[in-house]
């Protein structure tokens, strides 16, 4: 194991208890054909925001309002809420990279201009670092790394 002392690397924070990233084809379900994610906040990563657009996930038991959507547009669409928010839906989700969509279950998405039904694609998100390129570098870390 690595030892570094990160006392000299301050590192930003953003906490996201839920967000969702959308495919083309359902951010035209959820918001209207043809319609743009509109940037409210950049994110530390490159080319990735908050947008104006939020959408509400249902489960079984229950539902979760003003959910985030993040930009850019992914090629498919993931949901990611804290393991909490498991039991305001009633769903079980498992905990996972962003990505690993296998085997996961499903949500409704409401936003105005309609809704999508998803057979799988929630997950509670690992927990993970978002750094540059650089930072990583310069903290001699590697994708994948497990930071304590």
């Amino acid at each position: 194991m690595k030892t570094i002392n990160y006392n000299e690397f301050p590192i930003p924070l953003e906490i996201s208890a839920h967000h969702v990233h959308l495919s083309r084809e359902h951010a035209d379900a959820l918001f209207g054909k043809g319609h743009m994610l509109v940037p409210k906040l950049q994110l530390s990563q490159p080319g990735q925001f908050a947008a104006e657009e939020q959408v509400t996930l249902v489960g079984p038991k229950g539902s979760v309002a003003r959910v985030r959507v993040l930009g850019p547009e992914r090629k498919e669409t993931q949901v990611e809420i804290s393991k909490t928010e498991q039991y305001t839906l009633g769903i079980n989700p498992p905990i996972r990279d962003s990505g690993n969509l296998a085997d996961t279950p499903g949500v409704i998405l409401e936003g105005p201009s309609g809704r999508v039904e998803l057979d799988h694609g929630v997950i509670a998100a690992l927990r993970h670092i978002h750094m540059t390129p650089d930072d990583a570098l310069a903290m001699k870390l590697a994708d994948k790394d497990l930071v304590r």
